[in-house]
């Protein structure tokens, strides 16, 4: 084995396709490829020059390569150990640990197989690397394209705009998370908002199920059924989606619709929703106080999201170390959340729409609210370790800044005098589900208010699936 052939067999395993189809410019591009490219070539430069490798020695360094090569160009992360996730977390309390050992185990298989056969074996080897890597290239199913991000918005203007917000595992008022200390605290900032504002909210409120698809499917078709989700979603094809809402009743009703939404849940499939936005983490370029906002974080996220096993672990150790943060889903929605709601009120202002949709994952875990609600990723790390109580001290935390960011949303639309042009529904999926009991699960949050509205507490306990459904039905 000489130089130039090893230097190959890095070059088709190390390079970093993802940058190509990441929306990238020429520079950042250039500095991935550097990045990625020269500490490995100048190491494998120097080996060859000081006669480092013995036999055995350069086969376990060879296998290390092309397992990284596999590896990085077929995503195993996302192909084997993902989708094999709730098996794997009944063995593993960590989910990383099997992604290791699988490398580790290609490693030695692979060091076996070189050790032990003719150069016949390693030609094949290199063909089929060669194959993958030139298959990467040409292939865009990971493009950012593909996040869908789109405006067809005609030259209709709409006196009066339907904003419906659902923010993900947001527990309700008197939940679980509300019998603490700083949860009454959040239910005395909640009514006291709810009261500036002329609302009228559930104090005692749940979903039908502890599941977003389920309970937002059934929500969004006016039903209380948990078995209608089999009926009107569907897996998506999309590299970038978990499920697709086949049907909706509710979105049937207006004329033009803007969706903003998240990778697990694809509403933007219907003729009649003229603007979308899923949160892209390969274009956001404005975030909280706190956020390590750096070219490592934004490459490193990306190359997470290519879906390797190596690009999973580096992603989580540099995060671990705080040299990074995440730009990724669900994180990507708290360190933008200013932005998101910055965007409801350009819709809303636009009045191109008669009804915006909006669901965000925030304040769903991981955590990574402050009490001042700037950002600190190192609350995203290690939270599913958290104790019950310390769960439900950083949940509170998290609904609150919910409430104080919707709160100067509201402001705003009060002082440019809009507030009275939308009726306007806040509601949560499902609850916190720190523990699965009906009041940390299914307790949700429902509130909403229009011109005619005035403030009012109803305390009689319902489900938000019939309550929408008697709202818009």
């Amino acid at each position: 084995m000489n130089l130039k052939k090893t230097s190959f067999i890095i070059l088709i395993s190390f390079f970093p396709v993802f940058a190509l189809r990441s929306g990238l410019n020429l520079i950042e591009i250039s500095f991935s490829i550097f990045l990625f490219i020269l500490p490995i070539m100048i190491f494998n430069f120097f080996a060859f020059s000081k006669n480092f490798f013995n036999k055995k020695i350069f086969s376990i360094y060879l296998a290390m390569i092309i397992t990284f090569g596999i590896d990085n160009n077929l995503g195993l992360w996302n192909g084997l150990i993902e989708p094999s996730r709730q098996i794997l977390l009944k063995y593993f309390d960590v989910i990383y640990y099997p992604g290791f050992f699988l490398l580790i185990i290609l490693i030695i298989i692979i060091t076996i197989l070189l050790s032990y056969t003719d150069k016949k074996f390693l030609n094949v080897i290199i063909v089929f690397l060669t194959t993958i890597f030139l298959f990467n290239i040409f292939d865009q199913t990971k493009s950012y394209k593909k996040i869908k991000d789109y405006e067809n918005v005609d030259n209709s203007r709409y006196k009066k705009t339907d904003v419906v917000i659902v923010f993900d595992e947001m527990s309700g008022l008197n939940s679980f998370s509300s019998k603490t200390k700083n949860g009454k605290e959040f239910d005395l900032f909640a009514k006291k908002l709810f009261q500036e504002y002329d609302f009228k909210f559930y104090s005692n409120i749940y979903s039908i199920t502890n599941n977003s698809v389920t309970s937002l499917s059934s929500l969004l078709n006016f039903s209380n059924s948990e078995d209608l989700r089999l009926k009107v979603t569907k897996e998506s094809k999309n590299y970038f989606y978990e499920y697709e809402l086949e049907k909706s009743l509710f979105f049937e009703k207006f004329k033009s619709v803007s969706v903003y939404q998240n990778i697990h849940i694809d509403y933007c499939v219907f003729d009649n929703i003229k603007k979308c936005k899923t949160y892209n983490p390969f274009n956001q370029k404005e975030f909280l106080i706190g956020f390590k906002n750096s070219f490592l974080t934004k490459i490193i996220s990306l190359w997470k999201l290519n879906g390797s096993i190596s690009s999973t672990l580096k992603w989580r150790f540099l995060r671990e170390i705080r040299l990074i943060d995440s730009n990724l889903e669900p994180e990507g929605h708290k360190i933008s959340f200013n932005v998101f709601f910055d965007n409801l009120e350009k819709d809303i202002y636009s009045n191109n729409y008669d009804l915006i949709f909006a669901h965000t994952l925030v304040p769903h875990r991981p955590y990574g609210f402050k009490k001042d609600c700037t950002y600190d990723g190192s609350l995203s790390i290690r939270n599913s370790s958290y104790s019950i109580e310390k769960s439900v001290k950083q949940h509170n935390i998290e609904r609150m800044c919910v409430l104080k960011f919707l709160k100067n949303f509201l402001h705003n639309l009060e002082k440019k005098e809009y507030i009275d042009n939308i009726n306007l529904t806040i509601l949560s999926d499902h609850g916190s589900r720190i523990t699965y009991n009906k009041d940390s699960s299914l307790s949700v949050i429902y509130a909403f208010r229009n011109q005619e509205t005035k403030f009012k507490e109803i305390k009689k306990e319902a489900l938000s699936q019939n309550i929408f459904s008697e709202k818009y039905n």
